[in-house]
Order: C-alpha cells, then sequence, then structure tokens
C-alpha cells in the first residue's frame, strides 16, 4: 500500500517552499554520477504537469533522502544545539517511519507475535518497512551473526530480535529491525538516498513500534468510547429510521463501522465512521453485504439503502427525506475522504 505525500505536505514536513523542493530534486535528476538520487516508484511518482515543473508525489522515503540532502553541511554545533532543544529531525523521522509501517500493517496485518513491549513482523512487512529486498535482510542477519556486534549494537537473540513463524522463517521485532537497519546503513553498498532510510529507520523504529503496540492495546476500549460518544451526539437516535430511544420503548442501537473495523483499524474510533443504527437493521445490513464481501465501505450501506431496504425511507414524509438527503451526503464525503488508500494516520 502506498499512499504518498503530496508535494505540498512534503514541503511543508521539511520545512521549504514548492519551488525550493522542485529545484532540489532537478539536482538529484540533472548529475547521474551524484551519489544522491531519487527513483521514479521508490522514492516518488509523477502526477502531471503543472506550469514549469511536473508535479509529483513522494514517498516516506523519498522526503527522508531530500530531507538528508538538505541538512547536508548543516551538521555543525548550533544545528546540534537547536535538535537538543526541538528534536525537529527526530519527529520528522518518527513521523515519515510511523506512516510507513502503519500503511504496511493495515493492507498486510503482518503481525506475528506479541510479547510484551515486542511486536514481532512477518519477513514481507520487514522488507517494506526497510525498503530493501529478501537479499538485503539476508546479507545484514549474515554480518550480525559473525561479528555478533556493530557498534555496540546487540547480536541476534530468539524471543527478542526475533521468532520463528509457522513455516519456520524470521518474523522481526523492532529490536530486529533496527539492528538490520543500523548494520545496512554501515556496513551496505547502497546509495546515499536508500542509506538515509535505513538510518532514520533504524534511529527511531523501536519507539514507532511501541506507539503501535499502545494503540493495539487501547483499540477495544478507544472504539467502546467513540461509539458511546456517537450515541450521545444522536441522542440515541437511529441515524436511518429516526426512532429514539424513549423511557417505556425498547429500542436496542448499535454502532455500525461505514469502513469496517478489520480492513480499516485507523478509522475504527473516528466519530464519522460510526453510524447509530437500530441493531435489527445493523444485523440485516451484514447479512446482505455478507453475501458480496467480506469488507464494507460507506458506499455500500447507500446501496444497502437505495436497492435492498427502500422501505426504510419515505419519500412522502419531508422529516424523513431530509434525513436520508443528509445521510447521503455524510456517506459521500466519507467515501471520498478515505477510500482507497487514503489512511488516518496517528
Amino acid at each position: 500500500m502506498r499512499e504518498l505525500l503530496t508535494d505540498r505536505e512534503s514541503a511543508k514536513i521539511l520545512g521549504i517552499k514548492i519551488n525550493q523542493l522542485y529545484d532540489t530534486v532537478d539536482f538529484f535528476d540533472k548529475y547521474d554520477d551524484d551519489p544522491w538520487d531519487l527513483i521514479e516508484g521508490e522514492h516518488f511518482e509523477f502526477v502531471q504537469s503543472r506550469g514549469d515543473y511536473q508535479e509529483r508525489r513522494f514517498t516516506e522515503e523519498g522526503v527522508e533522502a531530500i530531507a538528508k540532502y538538505l541538512e547536508g553541511d548543516r551538521e555543525g554545533v548550533i544545528a546540534r544545539v537547536m535538535e537538543m532543544f526541538t528534536h525537529r529531525k527526530r519527529k520528522r523521522k518518527q513521523m515519515l517511519v510511523s506512516r510507513r509501517i502503519t500503511q504496511e500493517l493495515i493492507e498486510a496485518n503482518g503481525i506475528v507475535h506479541a510479547s510484551g513491549e515486542l511486536l514481532f513482523v512477518d519477513r514481507r512487512t520487514s522488507i517494506k518497512v526497510l525498503q530493501t529486498n529478501g537479499l538485503g535482510i539476508n546479507n545484514a542477519v549474515d554480518r550480525l551473526v559473525k561479528s555478533d556486534s556493530l557498534d555496540g549494537q546487540e547480536g541476534l537473540e530468539i524471543e527478542k530480535h526475533f521468532v520463528l513463524d509457522e513455516s519456520g522463517e524470521k518474523a522481526w521485532s523492532q529490536k530486529g529491525l533496527a539492528s538490520i537497519a543500523m548494520d545496512m546503513k554501515v556496513n551496505s553498498s547502497i546509495a546515499k538516498s536508500r542509506k538515509a532510510w535505513v538510518s532514520a529507520v533504524g534511529e527511531v523504529v523501536e519507539d514507532c513500534f511501541k506507539k503501535e503496540l499502545k494503540r493495539l492495546s487501547s483499540a477495544d476500549l478507544r472504539i467502546t468510547k467513540a461509539i458511546k460518544h456517537a450515541k450521545r451526539a444522536v441522542r440515541d437516535t437511529c441515524q436511518v429510521t429516526g426512532s429514539r430511544k424513549a423511557r417505556g420503548r425498547h429500542l436496542t442501537l448499535d454502532g455500525h463501522h461505514l469502513f469496517n473495523k478489520s480492513s480499516r483499524p485507523d478509522l475504527a474510533d473516528l466519530h464519522e465512521n460510526i453510524l447509530i443504527l437500530e441493531s435489527s437493521i445493523h444485523a440485516d445490513f451484514h447479512g446482505w453485504q455478507s453475501r458480496r464481501s467480506t469488507k464494507c465501505e460507506p458506499k455500500d450501506f447507500l446501496e444497502y439503502l437505495a436497492s435492498a431496504r427502500f422501505d426504510l425511507i419515505d419519500p412522502s414524509n419531508s422529516a424523513a427525506a431530509a434525513r436520508h438527503d443528509s445521510l447521503t451526503e455524510r456517506l459521500v464525503i466519507l467515501q471520498k475522504n478515505y477510500e482507497g488508500n487514503k489512511l488516518r494516520y496517528a
């Protein structure tokens, strides 16, 4: 899954203007023998022509490569003191690496095992986070095993740096990925732009995984609270029929996830993604949708209302028609904002 950053988002992260961004990109493109390079498909994609330049969208690795190049010789005493106080560079790296981890975990659900503060991910996810290939990981592991340490790095230990999955393949923890990344930074013959990325991963991946573990462990509580707040916001009213809980009137309401929880965990506690429904309607929708797909999106609920349960909307009732129009507008906007690869990041 690749949700790329726009040129404006990239420039904002880098703290520069759009024209400075493209001036830097032009430098990367101009000199083939320069140790810095930006590769189409790996660091950026072309979008369309805009004025004097061709618009691009950038990957996290591309943004970090440009950042590292721009920092260049600005690593003097003043820069180091500023970093001590602001942690600007570290925050940038954490944001970019966390963003990549979120994309990969949602796409492939690559978590193999969790133990205490360690989260182990499968080989495919490890490759994607490091932006390398199987050979790159194998070479780094071989070097680490032979040397048993690297610039103070620990040797590789089972249950700490890796575990074996059901097929006998290694699944790597954040500590394992950090060790591999630091080895690649020091020992791999890779371009500076790629080295910038593995350096960032090695530096912040443990913090990023810690945040991911916290998010996973608090998911149920956050979702329960979000549904409770959604019910309170509509005063315990079904947002399709307008039926409302009242004293002496039994009405069971559910919180329906318009983008379902399993395929879009990033939206599970988002208020806009929760629709309050009568339980019978909720169950009926999932019965109908299960014959079509294991996933569901806002557009599926709109199709359900239009083709399977048009009886729920009375067009002759002005209040019901207005409620349906408002619901349709809301779901169309939600679909547009988050469909495809448009993820919600922490």
